[in-house]
This record gives structure tokens, sequence and C-alpha cells, in this order.
């Protein structure tokens, strides 16, 4: 999952990170899907993440809501004196179509429920300003870590992927590059992927749509994968018609083809986009851990 812009609020709270280095990045993205172990590479980027979010989905932290105000709960917290409370993160989520009021409402709640960020005491009628857990904070190096673990096939970092997630100042660049991309140069990863921004704006479609990748094999024609409904519902804890449904929609748009037994075939132009794609997630990480 990638931060959507809505995210950003219009007093630009990424200011305390400079923007990552924006020029030439599709090709650089364009090289790395050229390099031998890039598909090795892509489908393991996919099976960690889907794996990390199949086994802490209980978590709350599933969708591009509950991601983003992970994310932005991390960043106010360490950059800004007074924080972040509920209405600030309700009210920058609905400009941008992130979200409704309900549905922010509801991943934060979600949010402290799982123990993934506090709420601290004030007195009445005073908001109460939201704090990062421990457990969030372990959470989201967990999460780098497996991005990093897929990646380093094709990028070597400074340290292995598990020492590198947790080195001072890794998950600060992350989480704060992405914000000041967004508030600083109105950059937005996806920007030029509509099919994937589609599976995004669905609850667990990134996701879904990241099973059916790692899934995948090429073919003469572009790559093909079986996703039995069934098993990816169990899987991320949505029904199989919300999979079906996701799968429909981007065959009615003429991104994949699907049968409704969970047959996926990807044509060759789609499979590349989706190959470049992946190639853009590589690229951005490492401009984002460059400043570190």
């Amino acid at each position: 999952m990638t931060l959507p812009e809505a995210v950003v609020s219009k007093r630009g709270a990424a200011t305390a990170h400079p923007a990552p280095d924006l020029a030439n990045l599709v090709e650089e993205a364009q090289a790395l899907t050229a390099h031998a172990e890039f598909d090795d590479a892509m489908r393991a980027f996919c099976r960690n993440l889907t794996d990390f979010h199949a086994r802490s989905r209980r978590e709350g932290i599933v969708d591009t809501i509950t991601w983003a105000i992970a994310v932005f709960v991390i960043h106010c917290d360490a950059t800004e004196p007074k924080g972040v409370n509920a209405s600030r993160l309700i009210a920058v989520c609905r400009p941008g179509g992130l979200s409704g009021r309900a549905a922010a409402r509801n991943a934060i709640d979600v949010l402290i429920h799982s123990g993934m960020i506090a709420a601290e005491d004030e007195p009445p009628g005073l908001p109460r300003r939201l704090r990062p857990t421990p457990k969030l904070i372990e959470t989201m190096r967990e999460n780098l870590t497996v991005r990093l673990a897929a990646i380093e096939r094709v990028i070597p970092w400074p340290a292995p992927a598990q020492t590198w997630a947790r080195a001072p100042g890794v998950l600060a660049a992350f989480v704060g590059g992405q914000l000041a991309a967004l508030s600083q140069e109105n950059f937005v990863l996806f920007d030029r992927f509509p099919e994937v921004r589609a599976f995004m704006d669905r609850h667990c479609g990134y996701l879904v749509l990241l099973d059916a990748l790692g899934r995948a094999e090429a073919t003469p024609t572009g790559a093909a994968a079986s996703a039995p409904p069934s098993d990816v519902a169990r899987k991320f804890a949505v029904s199989p018609a919300h999979v079906r449904k996701l799968f429909g929609a981007a065959a009615a748009q003429g991104w994949l083809a699907y049968r409704p037994g969970g047959r996926i075939a990807f044509g060759a132009e789609s499979y590349s986009r989706l190959r470049l794609w992946i190639g853009h997630e590589f690229a951005w990480t490492r401009r984002l851990l460059a400043a570190v």
C-alpha cells in the first residue's frame, strides 16, 4: 500500500522531511524490470506483503484508510509539537475522496481498539492527541522488513533487510518521504496506474491484486493465475462476492480476463504495466530510504 494524496493536510505536515528525488523514476523502474531476478523479486514482494497482512489482519491495518491513518499518526507524532487528533485526521481524509467521516472514524476506532494507536487523556472538551504505540511501530517495521527482503534481490541495501528496516531513521524516512512528496510535490506513485488505484480504492483491494500477481506465472500471451474466490476471501477476511466484484470490475475495464471460478489471465500489455508498477514500488522504496 502506498499513501493516498488525501492524507496530506493543507498546512503541509510533511515539511520535516525533504521530498525524495523524483527525476527519471519511470526509467529507473523500467531498468529494474529488466533485472534477471526481477520476476522472482516481484513474486516474493507480493507474497511477503499478502502473507504479512493475512497474519496481521486482526490488527486493523488491512486497507488504504487504516494504513494512511497509521502513517499519518506516526509522522505527526514525531514532527509536530501538538501531534494529530481524530478530528483533524477525519478532515484531511475527506477532501481527496479517501474516505467519508464514518469510515475514517471507524478506522481510527479499529486502530485504537487493536492497540495500534493510543488516545491521550485530556481535560473535557479538548481534542485527544493520538499517538503510535510500540505495537504499531513494530508492525510497520515488520511490514518494511518484508518489503526490503523481497527487493534486496535486485537492490542491495546497506544491511540485511531485517537489520536495515530497524536501523535508526529508516522507518521515519519511509513514512516522512511519502508525505513530503505529496505535500511538497503533489506526487502520487499510482497516478499513471488507474488499474492499481481501482483496486486500492476498495477494501483489501490492493492486497487481492498483489495476491493474484504473487500467484501469476508467465504465459506466451502474458500471465495467468488461479485465485479461487473462497481462498482469497478467507486469507483477507472478506467475502467471496467481494473478491469476484474486484476482478469483475477490472475485467470490465479490459485490464484482465476473469472467470468466476478464479482463473485470471493478464494480457501481455496489462502484465507489462503491472510489472512496471512493481518496479515503481521498488524504485520508490530505494528513493525514500536514500535520505537515511
